[in-house]
């Protein structure tokens, strides 16, 4: 009986502790993927970094201004400015995906924006570059954090200006879960976002870990007591009371974020909505996959808004 006591009690301390390191690396800030230094050993993949490296180069070239606002707990949040080359009354606040940055998330899409007579604002989400932060909360406090950034713009622009939101991956996320939130914004680009980090944490907890979904279900927990925030909020919810119209993106070929949480967010969405599904392209290529459908797209989207 001594014994089964010993093993019973070593079992629970074990999943304490493998509950505590999921946790860790799910939430808590780390190193940055730049992404940007790798070698993709998929032929294609690595054509693509051609056009890539091409844009992060534009971005270097850019004359950038430091910004930074307080969240609403508090945290100074940084973001850099590149303005259009002549006055413009547009601006896109774009919205960086998990452990990345702004610059390499929209390498390709940054310069288009800027060419098309707009203020493009590359956002740090909290958590990660040189915004404060020790929980990534994959979108859930981010989405107060994008409310902030366009109060910002509002404060110091004016109400003349044409805000759109734009999101890669959890940075889709994080403008989704504002959809509801956001007032006065012209448009919001969702590119790959997934519908909760509930549903996106079980997903990679199964593919990578073989984890059946209710071994990751004590995450919730300890996101509720020691990051305060609710991992089962999901942007469906956001989306059903959005007013801002919507343009959905995603790859028919992403083995992260699966296309159907896009179909399903597609759904919920109650604001006018468009949805581009690009086959072949994997997680967050929808773009240089298909450069001249999505920019159709992009072009329509923002210049009728």
């Amino acid at each position: 009986m001594i014994y089964f006591s010993i093993v019973i009690i070593a079992v629970v301390v074990l999943l304490i502790i493998s509950f505590v390191v999921f946790f860790n690396m799910a939430f808590v800030r780390g190193k940055i993927d730049d992404y940007m230094q790798r070698e993709h050993s998929d032929p294609k993949l690595r054509e693509l970094q051609v056009p890539m490296r091409a844009g992060v180069q534009w971005y270097f070239k850019q004359n950038k201004e430091d910004v930074y606002i307080k969240s609403y707990d508090g945290l100074r949040l940084h973001a850099e400015l590149i303005r259009a080359n002549e006055p413009t009354d547009k601006i896109v606040i774009l919205f960086h995906g998990y452990r990345s940055m702004a610059r390499n998330d929209f390498c390709c899409a940054m310069p288009y924006y800027n060419s098309l007579g707009m203020d493009v604002l590359l956002v740090d989400q909290r958590a990660h570059g040189l915004s404060e932060g020790k929980l990534i909360t994959f979108g859930v406090k981010e989405r107060y954090d994008a409310c902030s950034w366009v109060e910002y713009v509002k404060s110091t622009y004016g109400e003349s200006k044409k805000i759109f939101l734009s999101g890669m991956s959890m940075g889709a996320s994080t403008v989704m879960m504002a959809s509801n939130m956001v007032e006065g914004v012209s448009g919001i680009v969702a590119d790959c976002g997934f519908t909760s980090p509930k549903e996106i944490i079980q997903i990679v907890a199964q593919k990578r870990f073989k984890l059946p979904k209710w071994c990751v279900a004590p995450v919730g927990l300890l996101a509720k007591v020691f990051g305060g925030f609710d991992y089962s909020y999901s942007a469906k919810e956001a989306l059903a009371s959005a007013s801002a119209p919507v343009l959905f993106i995603h790859g028919l070929a992403d083995d992260f974020v699966p296309y159907y949480m896009t179909d399903e967010s597609y759904e919920a969405c109650s604001s006018k909505k468009q949805k581009i599904l690009v086959p072949e392209a994997p997680h967050g290529y929808s773009f240089l996959f298909a450069p001249d459908k999505v920019k159709v797209a992009l072009e329509d989207f923002i210049l009728k808004q």
